[in-house]
């Protein structure tokens, strides 16, 4: 596998696309990021997160939580 990219992505709902996911696994990025669209239960974070962990092949692939809301910069 090649290496990761410098990058933090989100997705766009509770689970990943199709395109999401070839998107992930093309680009690598370091990380991701989740916000209030994608939280639902427990269980389906969980299941979003090994998902994105899976695009990648990293397991310990950080995710990080926008607590803040509002508009990202």
């Amino acid at each position: 596998m090649s290496e990761s990219k410098s990058m933090i992505l989100g997705c766009a709902g509770k689970s990943l696309t199709e395109d999401e996911v070839r998107f992930y696994r093309n680009e690598r990025p370091w990380g991701f990021i989740l916000f209030a669209r994608n939280i639902g239960e427990a269980t389906q974070i969980r299941d979003l997160v090994a998902a994105m962990r899976d695009c990648v092949g990293r397991p310990e692939a950080p995710v990080f939580i926008d607590q803040e809301g509002g508009r990202v910069q």
